[in-house]
């Protein structure tokens, strides 16, 4: 046998050109929603949201070992199988993570597992007993703060003097000191806060943050009213959050502040910009 013929691999032909080694490219990082769940649980997140990717683990070792080598923009815990030792780990996570965000899912019983979840920095703690369009809408509004759907860096949006509302906290901050919210009020101020300037009427702030049809446009008007109690210096007297008669409400931030994503459209309307209609009690129905 001849050197060349000694050189040639095993099970390869001596005439045959080596073929090169190919370059193995290691896959995109996942980036959609990671969830902690019991396939034959009470949700289903794969059906409920068919245009999200959504990678279901089964375990709390599966969820460690995913969160380790992945981005995702929404982590979603759900009990069972999801146990305590599993927030922790999450809100790790979270704090070298802070573009993402998490979600717990709970029974009903379980209250302390949810105020414990948001004192970990979660951004949202559900009841799986709530009505199932409410679970929905507060999965949906988490998922839309993740990089790859809008995200915004600055979870702190200025509602008023001295007053922020605080996304991550899901709470504003009035003087420094933080002031609860209920789920309701957080995703009401939120739309408005992302639309500066622009006026929505009951029917479709019902649409957007109720996900409900026409039937209960004066619940809008009580959640205002909340909300100026806790955003505005002069309740009776709103600066910033504005009744439009024949419209609706509108939000207008503070001076200085760009009031979140406004839409480039020229410059966001001030409270002196605004017809003299705005900020008159609602019209009587």
């Amino acid at each position: 046998m001849t050197q060349a013929q000694d050189d040639v691999p095993p099970g390869a032909d001596a005439g045959q050109t080596p073929t090169p080694f190919s370059v193995a490219h290691d896959p995109p990082p996942f980036a959609g929603w990671l969830v902690l769940a019991d396939p034959d649980g009470p949700i289903d997140l794969k059906r409920l949201f068919p245009d999200v990717d959504v990678r279901l683990e089964l375990t709390s070792a599966r969820l460690s070992q995913a969160l380790s080598g992945s981005e995702p923009s929404l982590v979603v815990l759900i009990t069972p199988p999801a146990e305590p030792g599993d927030l922790q780990r999450v809100a790790s996570w979270l704090a070298g993570s802070p573009d993402s965000c998490a979600v717990l899912l709970s029974p009903h019983q379980a209250v302390a597992m949810r105020l414990h979840a948001l004192e970990l920095g979660f951004d949202d703690a559900i009841d799986l007993a709530s009505d199932p369009m409410e679970v929905v809408g507060r999965l949906s509004i988490a998922g839309r703060r993740g990089p790859a759907i809008g995200h915004t860096p600055d979870d702190r949006i200025a509602v008023g003097e001295g007053v922020e509302l605080d996304r991550r906290a899901r709470a504003i901050r009035r003087d420094g000191r933080l002031i609860s919210l209920r789920p309701r009020e957080l995703a009401l101020l939120e739309f408005l806060a992302m639309h500066p300037g622009r006026a929505f009427t009951r029917e479709e702030l019902l649409r957007h943050v109720w996900h409900e049809a026409m039937g209960k446009e004066r619940m809008v008007d009580v959640y205002v009213f909340w909300l100026r109690a806790k955003i505005e210096r002069d309740a009776a007297n709103p600066h910033h959050l504005l009744t439009v008669r024949g419209s609706g409400y509108l939000f207008d931030p503070p001076r200085g502040s760009s009031g979140g994503e406004h839409s480039g459209l020229g410059p966001t309307p001030t409270f002196r910009d605004l017809p003299e209609n705005v900020n008159e009690p609602p019209t009587p129905r």
